[in-house]
């Protein structure tokens, strides 16, 4: 059996598999969905190993009319193909004038091709599931494997930007603002999708401040109760330190003896 019989085989095997998972996915049943769509990803040959820019690896919702870009699993093919030929993004400047380009990967077979595509729309999918069942990060993961074959997929970029939304950190926020920004550069303006976007960007700002001094208050305080137990062993803590400005614009650290008075 030749390999493009094998990968029709597989991919055949994997529809299938998909084909259930959207059925049970249409029916609620968001465990057996994603049970499904991870049996239709292991039919399917394992991705290439490409090194990816860890600024592209985010990591890291649900209503197309803006219903189905951001819940529904039942991706078909024609969408799917349709995101799969948005552009793959610019390259990385380098910083020195040396020869930094990446080895040419072997052009790829249209069996590999749909292949590709099909662990796209399943990953995609899966995180779909995870999202209805609250599983956030793993929501995150999901989408980023996805988006690690196909940059610009607009379902995975939303979904991984609504998982990471809804755990709430600093650094996810931040993340999902990438994502967010990215769909309103590559989705026309016409599109539900880039008007959900923009307005989600508009409202997460004050979220991603809030949640800068949330995290840093809590990274201080946990300082905080690290220093006070090694300064304990001396009678003292980090109230007998004082942090006052200077002329020269910086602060001066001045021992405080009796920092209750």
């Amino acid at each position: 059996m030749s390999d493009d019989a094998s990968l029709h085989g597989a991919l055949q095997k994997s529809a299938e598999f998909k084909d259930e998972g959207n059925a049970f996915f249409n029916a609620k049943d968001w465990t057996s969905a994603r049970i499904a769509y991870n049996q239709g990803l292991a039919c399917l040959p394992s991705p290439p190993v490409v090194v990816v820019d860890s600024a592209q690896r985010q990591g890291t919702g649900d209503h197309e009319t803006a219903a189905d870009h951001q819940g529904g699993a039942n991706e078909d093919d024609a969408q799917g193909e349709q995101a799969a030929k948005a552009d793959a993004g610019k390259g990385k400047e380098v910083e020195q004038d040396l020869p930094t380009e990446k080895p040419e990967q072997p052009a790829k077979t249209p069996m590999q091709e749909a292949c590709c595509h099909a662990r796209v729309i399943l990953h995609s999918n899966i995180a779909a599931c995870d999202l209805k069942l609250e599983a956030w990060d793993a929501a995150v993961k999901a989408a980023t494997a996805a988006l690690d074959e196909d940059p610009h997929h607009h379902k995975a970029l939303w979904r991984r930007a609504k998982a990471n939304e809804a755990i709430d950190s600093w650094s996810s926020l931040t993340s999902a603002q990438k994502d967010y920004t990215t769909l309103t550069e590559i989705v026309p303006a016409s599109q539900p999708l880039y008007r959900d976007a923009s307005t989600v960007l508009r409202s997460l700002e004050p979220r991603i401040e809030a949640a800068r001094k949330r995290d840093t208050d809590k990274m201080l305080g946990q300082l905080k109760e690290v220093g006070n137990s090694v300064l304990g062993w001396f009678g003292m803590s980090t109230d007998n330190f004082k942090m006052v400005p200077n002329e020269q614009g910086g602060y001066s650290m001045n021992f405080v003896n009796n920092p209750s008075q």
